[in-house]
């Protein structure tokens, strides 16, 4: 076994990884505080008449400032950099939480929304690739994978924080839970300061003893100089290499044979998560517990227990994506997802509207279920698979085009549900099966695995030139340069002395 994979992951690449996904919760706050927050009374009655088309739009104007983020955000984390970037879309989530929080009509509010969508696509994009360039190859699906863990837990936040607010009274019913949105921009601008630039990013700018520096206290500086050496130098001189054949524009994205499948992946993992239908019973929830007989503070308490199990179960992930390997998960989560799915659609089609108490029990569990599915695989795995497919020259631009399709995929979903299950009802469910068994079969045929290689190294799966060694070769290489380094200075020495 390499001795890289002996190395635990020590306390600073912890603290760095986890505080950037600080910034996750803000996706997680933002999708998850808007579904409580339009049930309350007082919502309700401060913006009336709330109309289902203001509904909509208050909901799916925020996708649409997303796409806008992520496209933003494919320029800024290589030009300014990854942390540079975190903390503007910090500034923006802050901003934009406030305007919400302080909002006097509903334009006010779309408008917050929309900014608070901007801020949340940046961060989006951004958090993986920073966590992705920190990690050691062997944790990289544990560390990048800390952004949907975040993404999870501010969800589940989001629904505890309506579940409360619904028993206040008066404006606090709903303008806390949108205020609460700024608490973790603050934490960020409060200690982004202390977040070391990505190495990666660092030599792309040719700040070498910057880099070497940040590789040692990511290390814990533990160990002998020749394995800093050797991780420093296969950056180093494929990063130098990939810039000598790339001048990472956006044309680049489909210059090459490799990199147009690297964007056919990102694309289709970022598609294939939406089409599974995830999102669609996180937003639309609270009107499937009311359809199967559920009401009152029962239909949010459920909403709220409902957010807790993804994130439990995204711990699971976490820690053994890196045994499990990326394509075997996604694939098994695939055919999993597709047998709840169905098993939903049954139960509902046959007892939705009867009066069997525990058959309806059996599909709000297999509800809960499906969200357990899909977070031991595609809630992780589409942040980790993404940016360790991509070159350093194209990782925030083809990051940034994949993840656009994702909330593209969205919004459209967002106007369309209620629509479907208004007309077809359960039946809705069958398309969900459908594109899910599709995900599995393309997941088995044409993903490539990449558990435990460098970033660099993956350039090899899709047939590129890679002018450096795995990482023992090359630290054996620099072991043996150190040493005839040190022979030819006593060399000196010693000619100095008989001189």
């Amino acid at each position: 076994m390499s001795p890289q994979k002996n190395r635990s992951v020590n306390a600073y690449t912890w603290g760095c990884s986890l505080f950037a996904a600080v910034g996750s919760l803000l996706y997680g706050i933002d999708s998850g505080i808007v579904s409580t927050t339009i049930a309350q009374p007082a919502f309700v009655h401060y913006f009336a008449p709330f109309t289902p088309g203001l509904k909509g739009a208050l909901v799916s104007t925020f996708g649409a400032g997303a796409v806008f983020g992520v496209w933003f955000a494919g320029w800024s984390a290589d030009y300014i950099g990854r942390k540079k970037t975190i903390m503007i879309a910090a500034v923006i989530a802050l901003i934009a939480g406030i305007i919400q929080a302080s909002s006097v009509h509903i334009g006010m509010l779309i408008a917050g929304r929309i900014v608070g969508g901007f801020a949340v696509g940046i961060m989006n994009m951004t958090i993986p690739i920073y966590n992705s360039e920190i990690a050691p190859p062997h944790k990289r699906g544990m560390i990048a994978g800390l952004h949907a863990q975040f993404v999870g837990i501010g969800f589940a936040c989001a629904n505890w924080v309506g579940f409360g607010c619904s028993y206040a009274s008066g404006q606090f019913q709903w303008r806390f839970p949108l205020a609460f949105q700024c608490l973790p921009a603050i934490i960020v601008l409060l200690g982004i300061f202390w977040l070391p630039y990505s190495p990666r990013w660092l030599l792309e700018q040719e700040r070498d003893d910057e880099a070497y520096t940040v590789i040692k206290r990511l290390h814990g500086n533990v160990g002998d100089d020749s394995f800093f050496r050797a991780e420093f130098t296969q950056m180093r001189d494929q990063l130098r290499f990939e810039k000598s054949q790339q001048n990472a524009k956006w044309s680049d994205l489909l210059a090459t044979k490799s990199n147009r499948k690297r964007i056919l992946l990102a694309v289709l993992v970022q598609a294939f998560t939406q089409l599974s239908g995830i999102n669609v019973i996180n937003y639309f929830q609270t009107d499937l517990y009311k359809s199967l007989g559920q009401t009152g503070h029962m239909v949010t308490l459920l909403a709220g227990v409902y957010g807790l199990v993804g994130p439990l179960a995204n711990v699971i992930c976490l820690y053994y994506v890196d045994t499990w390997g990326r394509k075997k998960t996604l694939w098994i989560t695939g055919l999993a997802m597709a047998l709840d799915m169905s098993l939903v659609m049954a139960l509902s089609g046959a007892y939705g509207k009867s009066d069997n108490t525990i058959a309806k029990g059996f599909s709000i569990a297999f509800i809960f279920c499906f969200s357990i599915i899909y977070s031991l695989g595609y809630n992780s795995i589409h942040y980790i698979y993404v940016p360790e497919i991509m070159t350093m020259a194209i990782r925030a631009k083809g990051s940034s085009i994949s993840v656009i399709c994702n909330v593209l995929i969205n919004i459209i979903f967002n106007q369309v549900s209620p629509i479907a299950f208004t007309d077809v009802g359960y039946k809705y469910y069958s398309l969900f099966i459908c594109t899910n068994l599709l995900g599995a079969v393309v997941v088995f045929l044409i993903f490539p695995e990449t558990k435990g290689k460098t970033l660099e190294e993956i350039a090899l799966i899709f047939g590129e030139e890679v002018i450096v060694a795995d990482l023992e070769t090359i630290r054996e290489k620099v072991g043996n340069n150190a040493e005839q380094d040190e022979v030819v200075d006593a060399a000196v020495v010693e000619d100095k002395k008989g001189a």
